[in-house]
């Protein structure tokens, strides 16, 4: 999918230290809707990205851990466990978005730290990175 390949990329980079966590080959067969991104190592925040599945529709969340051992236990067991272990993270930002093109993204709701003032509901996908940066 054009829309999941974009954002994909998009997350890789504007956080360049970035790392796309991978499940093991037992979920192989299985359709993926979340992707989780460690943005940096050392760091308590996570990037999950979900695909709602039924259109060009996707949230981007910033989930925060209590510290970066915690979350790096988390990341380790991830490739055999999967997603449920992030559960225990605190979304710290979320926004709601359509993907309408590259480069276009129209957002609909934006809850928690937001990094910035968005005047239109349409975004880049720069912008998008941009509003739920934690680190800046």
């Amino acid at each position: 999918m054009d829309a999941l390949n974009y954002l994909r990329e998009e997350i890789k980079s504007y956080f360049f230290e970035s790392t796309e966590l991978q499940l093991s080959s037992a979920y192989a067969n299985q359709r993926r809707f979340n992707f989780y991104f460690e943005i940096a190592s050392g760091q308590r925040f996570l990037l999950y990205l979900s695909w709602e599945g039924d259109d060009e529709r996707f949230t981007l969340k910033c989930l925060e851990f209590s510290d970066w051992e915690t979350l790096k236990k988390l990341v380790d067991a991830y490739p055999e466990t999967g997603s449920k272990a992030f559960n225990i993270g605190r979304p710290r930002s979320t926004i709601s978005f359509f993907y309408l093109g590259k480069d276009r993204l129209s957002a609909l709701d934006y809850k928690g730290v937001i990094k910035g003032h968005i005047d239109s509901n349409e975004i880049s996908g720069r912008q998008l990175m941009g509003c739920i940066n934690p680190f800046d």
